[in-house]
């Protein structure tokens, strides 16, 4: 999901993943097909065939596992904030932890355009020794609503297909 936001000359462009889904309702859900799971487990232990109970609990606990990876990294954000003398990239989960400020001059974004349909596009916002990554979380339909934002509010956009106005 990408907001804009401008006041007072500074633009604020927010980055964070689309999600459908919040943590509870992810509970929700793994308790829901943990019912069906547990009931087969304890039949089948209740049978004598109790070694099928311990893969019932490896199952789902590895699929709560990564439900909750999954679910922890689309809390992930990305705030650019762009004025007059520079561009600052807040990041981070929740919270931001890592900020990096580019002078203005010379920081431009770099968008390497896919050369299959299959690929993606691919943002960095650079300047002579330094790179960094925009958006590699979002969708394609994001992140090209993410470049034009980025152009909208300033900055110079360098190609690696030059000659492709698309």
């Amino acid at each position: 999901m990408v907001t804009t936001t401008t006041t007072n000359g500074d633009t604020t462009i927010t980055l964070s993943p689309n999600r459908s889904a919040d943590w509870q309702d992810i509970r929700l859900w793994l308790f829901i097909l943990s019912i069906p799971a547990l009931i087969v487990g304890v039949g089948w232990f209740a049978l004598g065939v109790w070694i099928i109970l311990p893969f019932v609990g490896l199952e789902l606990g590895l699929l709560s596992y990564f439900m909750y990876k999954v679910c922890y990294q689309n809390y992930r954000k990305q705030q650019i904030v762009i004025n007059e003398d520079t561009v600052t990239i807040e990041s981070g989960i929740h919270q931001p932890d890592q900020k990096q400020i580019f002078l203005r001059p010379e920081c431009y974004l770099l968008a390497t355009k896919p050369n299959h349909p299959i690929e993606r596009l691919a943002l960095t916002l650079t300047n002579q020794s330094t790179s960094l990554p925009i958006g590699e979380f979002l969708n394609p339909k994001d992140l090209e609503l993410t470049r034009r934002s980025l152009v909208n509010a300033g900055l110079i956009e360098c190609s690696n297909r030059w000659w492709d106005r698309s």
